[in-house]
């Protein structure tokens, strides 16, 4: 029985050899990526040491919340950068809601929080924004995106007075790709691009990173 058992995990492995994105082969168990075979694109994902894309897989749409730090008035502009990664997909692959009795500091929970911050670290003062997102061989299972609300000033795109300010659209925007697991993308026409100026409105998805997208979910 034992080794019956044993011939039916092998075979059952071996079914799972699928093919990756444009070239290459993953190893695949469940909706997990186990291992990378030969030149697997990235398709613009963070991958892990096993040359496997980083993402949430089959676990769409991830849920965010968006914590008592973070003012009410700027709840629009989040819900809205999420559904311009909903709207590129055709799908909802991020969800987001207001929930104030969640903690104010993040953790590894398997929830996902929004956090605005009024202290920040101070060698990393040009940085608007950070997500950190933590997985398992291959899939998210925690992400929380931080503002830096310390050293920046942001807009939402109905208001006027954008001088000196930073787009929070366009932040979270890029924020929840790198929560989908996309990494920065030297591309103009990518919401992925590094730095973001201020006064500036960057709420599009580009043809790129749709493509990132349809390539992993």
């Amino acid at each position: 029985m034992a080794f019956k058992r044993h011939i039916s995990i092998l075979f059952g492995l071996a079914l799972l050899l699928l093919v990756g994105c444009n070239r290459g082969f993953i190893l695949k168990l469940g909706d997990q990526d186990i291992f990378a075979f030969g030149s697997v694109d990235s398709c613009n994902f963070v991958q892990n040491e096993l040359g496997a894309r980083i993402s949430w897989k089959s676990s769409v749409p991830a849920h965010f919340i968006i914590t008592s730090t973070v003012p009410a008035d700027y709840d629009q502009s989040i819900i809205n950068a999420a559904n311009k990664w909903n709207n590129a997909k055709r799908m909802t692959v991020i969800e987001v809601h207001r929930d104030n009795g969640y903690p104010t500091t993040a953790g590894t929970d398997r929830t996902n929080g929004i956090y605005w911050m009024q202290s920040w670290d101070g060698s990393s003062t040009k940085e608007q924004g950070r997500t950190i997102i933590k997985w398992d061989i291959s899939k998210i299972k925690d992400a929380d995106i931080k503002i830096n609300a310390k050293d920046f000033r942001f807009f939402k795109e109905s208001e006027s007075d954008k001088a000196g300010k930073i787009s929070l659209e366009s932040l979270m925007l890029h924020e929840f790709g790198h929560a989908l697991g996309l990494k920065h993308i030297d591309d103009k026409s990518s919401s992925m691009q590094p730095y973001l100026a201020a006064g500036v409105s960057r709420i599009s998805t580009g043809d790129i990173d749709i493509n990132s997208l349809n390539c992993e979910y």
